[in-house]
C-alpha cells in the first residue's frame, strides 16, 4: 500500500465518521482549534530579552550556581507569572534527577537543590554537632541492616564475650571446649524532616545576604536535632538517646544529699563506673555550672576548689574534671533530674545513614506550595539511626560496681 492509497483511507474514515455532526458539534470543533492556534502564537505581553539579558542567560548556563542563595533566587523568579523567566541550570538539573514531584519537579513548581549543597549542607551539620563526629558511622544500603557485637557482659566467672576462656593445663591435659557467643543490633533508618520558606521579595531583592541565613537555617536545626536525639531520643520512631537506653548507669545520690546539687562525690563516682577512663566527654546543662564553681574537694574542716583554677573567680573555668573536656549544652536535663550531667564514651555508639540510591540529604524547593503569599518553600530530609553498641552494661570480675561507657547521675529531688 503506498502513502497515498493510506491516505486516501483514513480521510475516509474521518469523513465517515464526522458526516453525522451537527452544526453546533462544527462550530466547537472550530472554536477549539482556533484556541490551539493561539497557544501556539506569543503571549502579546511576552518579555522579549535583551541583548544584555541574552548574554547573562548564555554565561549561567554555562557554569554551576555561585551559591546556594543564587540558586533560591532563581527559584522565585521562576515562580513568578509574569515575565517569567525560568535559568536553565534549574530545567537541566530538574531533568538531570527528576522522575516525580518529590524528586524535583520544574512543571509543578519544585526544583532539586544541586547535589553539591545537598553534600555540603549534611557535611556542615556534622561538623557543628558536639556528638555525630565522635560516633561510629554504618554505612546502610537497605533500609536495615544487623550489626553484630560481641556477647558476654557479664564477665563475674571469669569468661569474657559468652565463652573465650583461656585455661591453666597440665601436660598432655584436655582442653575445655568454649564457645564465642555473638548478638546483634538491628538498625532501621528513621526519617527526619523540615522545612523552611522565605517571601520572593526577599529572594528575589537580597539573595546575597540571604545565603548564610539559608545555610545556618538547616545545617543548625539538623544539628540541633541530631544532638538532641542522641541523648533523649526513646527510639521510637527516631534513634535511641543514651537517656533510654538498656546499657546506661545512673550512680546512685548521696544519704542526705540535698535536692537540685551536685557533689564531688558524685563526680568521683561517676567517673569510676566509666568503662575506659579517659576517652570520656562530660555532657552537662548550663544549670550545672552553678553547682561545679562552688564545688569543693574537702580538706579538714575546709576544702580546696574542683572546677575553678587556685585563682578562683578571677581566672577563667577549665572547663574539665578529671581530665575529660566538658561540653555545655541545652540537650541536657535541667538540674536535679537524671540527665542533667552525662560522661560518655560515643565511640561505643552506632550511628547508621543510608548509602546508595536516596543517599544523604534530600533537598527541594517548591514555589506553589505558598503559591498565594508569595512565598518560597525549602524542604529537606534525611535518613538515620542510632543507638549504642551495648545491649546492657558490664559486670566486671571482681567489682560489684558495674561499668558503661554513658553514665549519668540520678534523680535528686
Amino acid at each position: 500500500m503506498t502513502a497515498e492509497e493510506l491516505k486516501e483511507i483514513i480521510e475516509g474514515s474521518v469523513k465517515e465518521a464526522t458526516k453525522n455532526l451537527t452544526e453546533e458539534n462544527k462550530k466547537f470543533i472550530d472554536n477549539m482549534e482556533k484556541q490551539l492556534d493561539e497557544l501556539g502564537k506569543p503571549a502579546p505581553n511576552a518579555k522579549t530579552p535583551t541583548a544584555e539579558e541574552k548574554k547573562e542567560q548564555a554565561k549561567a548556563d554555562s557554569k554551576s550556581w555561585a551559591c546556594l542563595a543564587e540558586f533560591a533566587h532563581k527559584v522565585a523568579i521562576a515562580g513568578k507569572t509574569h515575565e517569567r523567566t525560568v535559568d536553565k541550570r534549574l530545567i537541566a538539573n530538574a531533568e538531570l534527577k527528576a522522575t516525580d514531584i518529590s524528586e524535583g519537579n520544574s512543571e509543578y513548581g519544585g526544583y532539586l537543590v544541586p547535589t553539591e549543597y545537598r553534600r555540603e549542607l549534611l557535611k556542615v551539620a556534622v561538623e557543628k554537632s558536639e556528638i555525630m563526629n565522635k560516633c561510629v558511622k554504618v554505612p546502610m544500603a537497605t533500609n536495615a541492616i544487623q550489626f553484630p557485637y560481641l556477647s558476654g557482659f557479664d564477665r563475674s566467672g571469669g569468661v569474657i564475650h559468652g565463652g573465650v576462656e583461656f585455661e591453666w593445663l597440665d601436660e598432655a591435659a584436655d582442653k575445655t571446649q568454649k564457645d564465642v557467643k555473638f548478638g546483634k543490633i538491628e538498625l532501621r533508618l528513621k526519617k527526619c524532616a523540615a522545612y523552611v520558606k522565605a517571601s520572593d521579595e526577599i529572594l528575589e531583592d537580597s539573595w546575597v545576604s540571604m545565603e548564610p541565613l539559608l545555610r545556618n537555617a538547616f545545617t543548625d536545626g539538623l544539628s540541633y536535632v541530631l544532638d538532641n536525639v542522641f541523648l533523649n531520643g526513646d527510639g521510637a520512631g527516631k534513634p535511641m538517646g543514651i537517656l533510654n537506653a538498656p546499657c546506661l548507669i545512673s550512680v546512685a545520690i548521696e544519704t542526705g544529699q540535698p535536692a537540685n546539687t551536685i557533689l564531688f562525690e558524685n563526680i568521683v563516682k561517676m567517673y569510676a563506673r566509666l568503662w575506659r577512663k579517659g576517652q570520656g566527654v562530660w555532657y552537662a546543662n548550663h544549670d550545672v555550672f552553678k553547682q561545679l564553681a562552688v564545688m569543693a574537694y574537702p580538706v579538714g574542716t575546709g576544702g580546696v576548689p574542683v572546677y575553678l583554677p587556685a585563682g578562683a573567680a578571677s581566672g577563667k573555668p577549665y572547663n574539665t574534671l578529671m581530665g575529660l573536656p566538658i561540653v555545655w549544652t541545652e540537650h541536657c536535663q535541667t538540674l536535679g533530674t537524671a540527665g542533667d550531667i552525662y560522661l560518655a564514651d560515643w565511640s561505643q555508639y552506632l550511628v547508621g545513614q543510608k548509602t546508595g540510591a536516596g543517599a544523604g540529604l534530600k533537598f527541594d524547593t517548591s514555589i506553589h506550595l505558598y503559591f498565594l503569599s508569595d512565598q518560597t518553600a525549602f524542604r529537606f530530609v534525611y535518613r538515620i539511626d542510632g543507638q549504642p553498641w551495648w545491649p546492657t552494661y558490664l559486670t566486671p570480675r571482681y567489682s560489684d560496681d558495674t561499668l558503661s561507657p554513658f553514665v549519668n547521675l540520678a534523680v535528686r529531688a
